[in-house]
């Protein structure tokens, strides 16, 4: 009956060409409506199904949605607006649903109680149907892999990033079929292209999702790009050199005793640089089976705030001093 008059009152109203017997005529057949809607009446309600807390690693096979039909009771004002705006029912995957070999069930006489609170108090429930929906869900693999970011950057002269690029997460959850997860070692992001940086940022970026048959989830799309950017300086100083493995019996007489430093270090940060912070090795052992008279100077040691660095001089020439 209800769906008799909700039929005929939209016809009414698409009706533009209304008279004034029209209108008389409409308001007469708005007052039977309320008429009629103060009656009770008995209804079928058709329920879209959806569900909640379902795992990652499951997936509904079926692509024909299932339907709850509930027999309700009350007046046309409350049954009214079940039949236009008629809500889903949630299925609870944790609690509502029961495993049964190879699906899972819902069962009417254990869950119509959440059916019973989305009517309200006063509409009667009569019955529920089918009194079992079942449902048949796929189990996918998982993995974790990493992250690799596919970034070209180019930072203005005089500016650098202060420590490596943070990717966050660094990894990702990879969700479905088992022979699909398992060829997947890493996931890079999509491209990453920024020139004349001068300044931090951060930004989000999407992950390149492999182009495979079957279903295939990650557990976030996206990762977030950030870089803290500062301004840099050069620097230079002169580090004394260190012989090591020289025998106890051979004494060196070597040229130059120190060498240039050079390196890049954050602007606010260059006066914390001395030269007791590098430590310049001569390592005898390498051209103790050669004829050689010079040596390869090398940083062993730099402090935390330096970067690029590298010795000016790339020889040091000795004499043996008997």
């Amino acid at each position: 009956m209800l769906n008799k008059l909700r039929s005929k009152l939209l016809e009414s109203i698409r009706n533009k060409k209304l008279n004034v017997f029209g209108f008389f005529l409409l308001l007469s057949f708005l007052f039977l409506i309320i008429g009629k809607l103060s009656g009770k009446y008995t209804e079928t309600v058709a329920f879209n199904v959806s569900f909640d807390k379902v795992p990652e690693n499951k997936v509904l096979l079926e692509k024909k949605k299932q339907k709850i039909n509930a027999v309700i009771s009350s007046n046309g004002f409350n049954l009214l607006p079940l039949i236009f705006f008629n809500r889903p029912v949630k299925i609870d995957f944790e609690s509502d649903l029961y495993y049964n070999e190879d699906h899972y069930s819902w069962i009417a006489s254990k869950s119509s109680h959440k059916i019973k609170s989305m009517l309200g108090q006063k509409v009667e429930m009569l019955s529920v149907k089918p009194d079992t929906l079942n449902f048949y869900f796929e189990t996918l693999d998982t993995k974790k892999v990493p992250i690799k970011l596919d970034a070209n950057i180019s930072y203005t002269v005089g500016y650098d990033v202060l420590e490596k690029l943070v990717v966050e997460p660094d990894s990702v959850t990879v969700i479905g079929p088992e022979n699909i997860v398992n060829g997947i070692m890493e996931l890079s992001t999509e491209p990453l292209a920024l020139k004349d940086v001068n300044a931090s940022f951060t930004m989000p970026i999407s992950i390149k999702i492999p182009k495979m048959d079957g279903v295939l989830k990650l557990s976030t799309p996206k990762v977030t790009v950030s870089s803290e950017v500062v301004k840099f300086t050069e620097g230079a100083i002169e580090v004394p050199v260190t012989m090591i493995n020289v025998p106890k019996s051979l004494t060196l007489n070597y040229f130059p005793k120190a060498v240039t430093v050079l390196y890049y270090v954050p602007l606010n940060r260059f006066n914390e640089i001395k030269a007791s912070d590098f430590k310049v090795v001569c390592d005898y052992k390498e051209i103790a089976e050669t004829e050689k008279n010079t040596m390869t100077p090398k940083l062993t040691s730099v402090p935390e705030a330096a970067k690029s660095t590298r010795i000016k001089q790339n020889k040091v020439e000795f004499i043996v001093v008997k």
